[in-house]
């Protein structure tokens, strides 16, 4: 029996910014492509949450490889 994965496709956007104090902050855009959906972060830790949040509200066609 063949089984049938699912996916999502997003495009990522980072880069870094030099803040006031001197440190450097990661900063992000986060594209979630069939649901059209953008998203911006600060810092990596951000991120995850913004991806598990895109998957759990729009769930991937397991027709779709």
């Amino acid at each position: 029996m063949e089984q049938k994965s699912s996916s999502h496709l997003f495009t990522l956007r980072v880069w870094s910014e030099v803040e006031e104090d001197g440190e450097i902050r990661w900063r992000g855009k986060l594209y979630h492509v069939p649901s059209g959906e953008i998203h911006h972060f600060r810092g990596w830790a951000a991120l995850v949450p913004l991806l598990l949040d895109l998957l759990r509200r729009h769930p991937a066609d397991p027709n779709n490889k």
